[in-house]
């Protein structure tokens, strides 16, 4: 069956007693599914605003087995609900080392007035580990308990990075092989394929590799899941949804209906939920960043009255689980992770290069430069800084040198505060800061020009606002003649314009 508005539901529900499936958009192996059809927010249709909060029209809460919890994190993760995880999985993709998942990788922090999970996600350019350079890595927690039918919720801001995927999920396999037994319920965000990834999340079901769906639900028209805001993502999980005997599952965005699927790719089993960041192998892009952090304020699950039947599912996840209280998990500073700098190797002390892009750990040389980069101790904070020098100039041709660093998912109204201390090497010498809108397909939208003016490190700096038609954003520095010296580079995402 494909998915159906609810009003429509409730008007064929008691005709309904079994149902075909069917699939669609991209799954968790990168494997096509069989449905082509993509869905939408459906905020003109009626009982979209209602459906979440009337629940208990549709099923009666019960907390009998004693798995229902609501954590806050105002005195850390409880060990009574959760373990930290060490493991990986998707590791064999050839050239696209990750690796996987750490506890080291979770932390507390706090505004002043709410505490928050912290969940970093360490991309390609983090050196923080000389051992994992070049090999991205996330962070996940788990529940002790497997957990039935019911409403899973949480409250989250999404890595806003092009190639991590955060998630909350539910997963137990009965047979060891994903082949014939993958329970598993999805919210993905940060997966979906296309340029524009953070316009649309993955909500999947499956009960084994070949038995599932994914619907792919945009939500371009409410707001961009990478738009640095606590948002409130739900799904509620039905084995018997109003008496029908369909297996069903609905998902919400702050508490607005937005898709179900229904039908035996809906699992029947008891399920441990599992909640984090990871980096799967190339499909969701390169994690050209060195790190960046999921925002959790609250999670929680309320057990369905137990007219919603579920079988058990015996199997552990293989991978080592650690009690909060034992996994040294550590407070950072808020304003570190809402102040953090979106440049990688924005310091210029290192003039290695990253073995996946080759880039100066980010700062990728432009294709036209026909100069040199080198470093110099002639740095405003710490011990080097980078000397970008023009090639030679002839009657001819003149031939500049030029690094660049692009963000990608910039959308309309996004703002940044971006700096950059700068100085000419000598009078003969010229340069600039250039600042490039681009659209989905790379075209430039516009250019802010900042030329370099002074032999004196001097602060550029600039605010800076996403137009219309905006996808990506890119920082230039350039050499145009003779040797500009480049320190302290800073891009901050403020939020939204007003």
């Amino acid at each position: 069956m494909q998915k159906q508005k609810p009003w429509l539901l409730l008007l064929i529900m008691t005709l309904v007693s079994s149902c075909g499936t069917s699939s669609s958009g991209t799954t968790l192996d990168n494997s096509v599914s069989d449905n082509t059809e993509s869905s939408s927010i459906l905020s003109s249709e009626p009982n979209v605003d209602e459906y979440y909060g009337t629940i208990e029209d549709r099923v009666l809460f019960s907390d009998y087995q004693g798995l229902d919890f609501i954590e806050r994190f105002d005195d850390g993760l409880s060990d009574d609900i959760w373990y930290t995880l060490d493991g990986a999985w998707h590791t064999t993709v050839v050239g696209a080392p990750h690796n996987g998942v750490n506890k080291r990788n979770i932390f507390y922090t706090s505004d002043g007035e709410t505490d928050y999970l912290a969940i970093k996600g360490r991309g390609f350019y983090n050196r923080e580990d000389p051992l994992i350079i070049g090999k991205p890595e996330g962070g996940v927690i788990i529940t002790k308990n497997h957990l039935t039918p019911g409403r899973y919720e949480i409250l989250m801001a999404a890595l806003p990075r092009e190639g991590a995927v955060t998630a909350m999920w539910t997963y137990c396999t009965t047979t060891g092989n994903e082949v014939t037994s993958q329970n598993e319920i999805d919210i993905e965000i940060g997966g979906t394929t296309g340029p524009s990834q953070f316009e649309s999340f993955w909500a999947t079901s499956w009960t084994k590799r070949e038995t599932k769906q994914t619907e792919t639900v945009d939500v371009s028209d409410l707001f961009f899941l990478n738009d640095g805001q606590i948002h409130k993502y739900t799904f509620d999980w039905y084995t018997d949804y109003q008496g029908s005997g369909v297996r069903r599952v609905d998902w919400f965005v702050d508490e607005k209906y937005v898709v179900s699927v229904d039908g035996n790719v809906v699992p029947e089993y008891d399920m441990p939920l599992w909640i984090g960041v990871w980096f799967p192998p190339l499909w969701p892009g390169n994690p050209s960043f060195e790190e960046d952090y999921v925002l959790i304020e609250e999670i929680s699950f309320r057990a369905f009255e137990n007219s919603q039947y579920h079988e058990t599912c015996r199997s552990q996840p293989g991978y080592t689980k650690t009690l909060p209280s034992e996994s040294n998990i550590q407070t950072i500073s808020y304003e570190d992770i809402r102040n953090l700098n979106k440049l990688s190797n924005a310091d210029f002390e290192t003039l290695q290069t990253a073995e996946r892009d080759n880039s100066y750990f980010g700062w990728k040389v432009d294709n036209a430069s026909k100069g040199t980069v080198s470093l110099t101790a002639d740095a405003k904070t710490g011990t080097n800084a980078f000397m970008l020098t023009a090639g030679p100039e002839t009657e001819a041709t003149y031939d500049g040198q030029y690094i660049k660093q692009t963000i990608s998912n910039v959308f309309v109204g996004y703002r940044y505060q971006f700096s950059i201390d700068a100085k000419l090497l000598d009078a003969a010498s010229s340069g600039n800061i250039e600042i490039y809108y681009r659209d989905i397909t790379g075209r430039s939208i516009n250019r802010i020009n900042l030329p370099v003016e002074s032999q004196n490190y001097t602060t550029y700096e600039y605010d800076i606002v996403m137009p219309e038609n905006s996808y990506s954003l890119e920082i230039d520095i350039t050499s145009e003649k003779g040797s500009v010296i480049y320190d302290n580079a800073s891009l901050v995402f403020l939020g939204l314009a007003n």
